[in-house]
């Protein structure tokens, strides 16, 4: 059943969240964070909604440690940790953010933290999109930060990660109503800049395209199920993954996510839930 497999898929989302979150530590190595939590979420029965983004500082989303990444965490870093597991297509998404060893940040993380909360508290059936985003900014600058107006919050549909309605982090005048049924992703991200990314650099990230002939981009295809994936799932499955990248990058076979990123460096927070809207109220299934 649908319902039961968006609940079954927030659970498992957020059993990997809470252990990633412990195991955010000086000196950890990103890609061992990665691994183990792409390893748990198949391991209690489930599949990678899209890789593990681990996003650093003034990083904001689509970052994920390749096969040879050897980065560490340092003191100061400010992480993004976001994740997603499906079952049966039905996907749970859900973001925390940690400061590694000082407390510089506290107030930017609270700030994400709290809009997050206070979203999910104006979600009914009925209510508008942009009800829910004038929360999430009200939220933000009373703590004297900007939403970052060009990422939103995202309905999910069966292996559809991103299935087309907009949950913008401030008022935009949308009169998209929700309705029962619904099942979206809630992500209010806060930063000290002037609340824009963009995004320039490949962050090991790729969506296939086509399902091209040849056997190996036929197994990308396969094993990907329309979902996001890693250079790390490619070099597990071919040694010359390096070259299958550049070859469908080429023939443009594959649609490759950029690091989205304050563009003058500012610290960015992230906090995130997935919802089911029933009729009488919403569930948070990656509580």
């Amino acid at each position: 059943m649908e319902f039961d497999d968006y609940v079954q898929a927030g659970k498992i989302a957020s059993k990997a969240r809470n252990e990633g979150f412990r195991m955010l530590e000086e000196n950890i190595k990103m890609r061992t964070v990665a691994d183990y939590l792409e390893d748990l979420i198949r391991k209690e029965g489930a599949g990678i909604a899209f890789p593990v983004n681990i996003s650093v500082n003034n990083e904001a989303a689509h970052f994920t440690p390749g096969p040879d990444c050897e980065w560490v965490f340092n003191s100061g870093d400010l992480v993004k940790l976001d994740l997603g597991a499906e079952i049966n297509g039905f996907i749970a998404d859900t973001a925390v953010t940690k400061e590694i060893s000082t407390n510089k940040w506290t107030n930017l993380i609270k700030a994400s933290a709290e809009a997050l909360d206070n979203a999910i508290l104006k979600v009914r059936v009925g209510a508008t999109t942009s009800e829910i985003g004038r929360e999430i900014e009200h939220t933000i600058l009373k703590y004297g930060y900007n939403p970052v107006y060009n990422l939103t919050g995202h309905t999910v549909e069966k292996y559809l990660l991103h299935a087309g309605t907009a949950f913008p982090n401030y008022d935009d005048n949308s009169r998209v109503k929700l309705f029962p049924g619904m099942a979206f992703a809630i992500e209010p991200f806060a930063t000290t800049g002037k609340g824009r990314v963009r995004g320039l650099e490949f962050g090991n990230i790729m969506l296939s395209l086509k399902n091209e002939s040849s056997p190996e981009l036929k197994e990308i295809h396969s094993f990907s199920r329309g979902l996001p994936f890693s250079s790390r799932d490619i070099a597990s499955r071919f040694p010359n993954y390096s070259e299958i990248i550049k070859d469908a990058d080429r023939r443009k076979l594959l649609y490759f996510y950029p690091i989205l990123k304050e563009s003058k460096g500012e610290m960015v927070s992230q906090t995130e839930h997935t919802i089911y809207l029933r009729e009488d109220g919403p569930v948070v299934t990656t509580r």
